[in-house]
């Protein structure tokens, strides 16, 4: 017997606590028009969960949460075509994660994937009562349906909030200050790697392998924090909503580039570099704002060019491991941090991705200065 209708007239929440309650085993498959997802049940209990979303695919979250690289998952995937295993199965095989990281994982993928249904404003669904997938196919992960109900009302309202101040995730985020940096998971902190004052919330998402709940978490903690601001995309025709809070009349170019000048004139060549880019980033047609913002990058590189840096030079950590865990380091300092093995030159480090060259400098800089690097010349 299937059972259909659509979340517009019964609410993911009732579906899921009507299945449990009545200790039903089957399928259920719920589908938006763009994506669809199959939640799995046993006697009542969410036994695993499935999406067409690429984002939410084992080895996109693996990557996005910094338990393998991209490298390993394309590893593994190649394993895969020849072997037909489980993709968790050869990762474990490989080395590239541990069982109980995998479990844990699969476990916060399921839960992540459903508590993204809640945010559907309508989808068909139908259960198709006694459907299985093979056991080979699956591993279980077993969740109680009331805690996955009581979490994803509440992320009902976090995303009510995310939407009042992100309307279109089409906005770019630019940094004008410090990062809060308190309480973040390594997914927070690899996410705002990504925020380089010309990606896109939407572009931020795929480089992630991050769900827009996530990243919309993340980039409203930063823009209450007054760290970041969002400016429309330098393709669109047309401002954000008059009720996005993050670009009010008060914010235009000049004055962000007075506040550029004067964070550069207090020896803090990063924060100008940043004032800089918002406003050209906010008015990207204004010649004199471009033409500005360039003068001051070109001041942040004579700043940098005092302090000589050679591309054959060798950066090594110049703390323990343990030592360096206990600062307050921001985002983009844990990210050059490691990466820094002692044996790759400066060169190849101010090419890694998602920091640009300029930026890598500034906060390599900072690093040598505050005795957490050092800097050997190799001739």
């Amino acid at each position: 017997m299937a059972i259909s209708g659509n979340l517009k007239t019964m609410e993911l929440a009732e579906l899921l606590q009507w299945l449990a309650g009545a200790a039903k085993t089957g399928t259920l498959v719920v589908d938006s028009g763009k994506i669809e997802k199959k939640i799995v049940f046993k006697e009542g209990r969410i036994l695993s969960s499935s999406s067409t979303n690429p984002r939410e695919h084992l080895g996109a979250v693996l990557v996005s949460h910094g338990y393998i690289t991209e490298a390993e998952l394309g590893q593994a995937v190649q394993l895969q075509k020849a072997n037909r295993k489980l993709l968790g199965k050869i990762l474990v095989d490989i080395g590239a994660v541990r069982e109980d990281d995998l479990r844990r994982l699969l476990r916060m993928k399921a839960e992540e994937s459903i508590f993204d249904v809640f945010s559907w404003p309508e989808g068909k669904f139908h259960f198709v009562v006694g459907e299985m997938p093979p056991a080979e196919t699956i591993v279980p992960v077993s969740l109680d349906v009331a805690a996955i109900v009581l979490e994803g009302m509440q992320r009902l309202d976090d995303w009510r909030r995310i939407r009042e101040a992100i309307p279109s995730f089409a906005a770019v985020p630019v940094r004008v200050g410090e990062f809060d940096g308190t309480e973040m998971s390594e997914l927070d902190e690899h996410v705002l790697t990504l925020v380089d004052d010309d990606r896109s919330l939407d572009e931020i998402c795929v480089a992630a392998h991050a769900g827009e709940f996530h990243v919309g978490r993340v980039v409203l903690r930063q823009i209450n924090a007054g760290s970041l601001k969002l400016v429309r995309p330098r393709d669109a025709a047309g401002p954000l909503p008059e009720n996005a809070p993050p670009t009010p009349a008060a914010i235009s170019g000049e004055l962000l580039l007075g506040e550029a000048r004067q964070r550069l004139a207090k020896n803090e060549p990063s924060l100008a570099l940043r004032h800089a880019r918002a406003a050209r980033a906010l008015e990207p047609e204004n010649r004199k704002i471009e033409a500005a913002a360039a003068q001051i990058e070109d001041a942040v590189r004579a700043e940098l060019d005092k302090t000589p840096m050679r591309p054959g030079d060798i950066p090594k950590l110049a703390r323990t491991l343990d030592e360096l865990a206990k600062l307050r380091l921001t985002a983009q300092e844990g990210f050059l941090l490691s990466r820094i093995d002692g044996v790759q030159n400066l060169g190849a480090l101010l090419r890694l991705g998602p920091l640009g060259t300029l930026d890598t400098q500034i906060i390599l800089r900072g690093l040598i200065t505050a005795g957490h690097v050092r800097l050997d010349s190799k001739r």
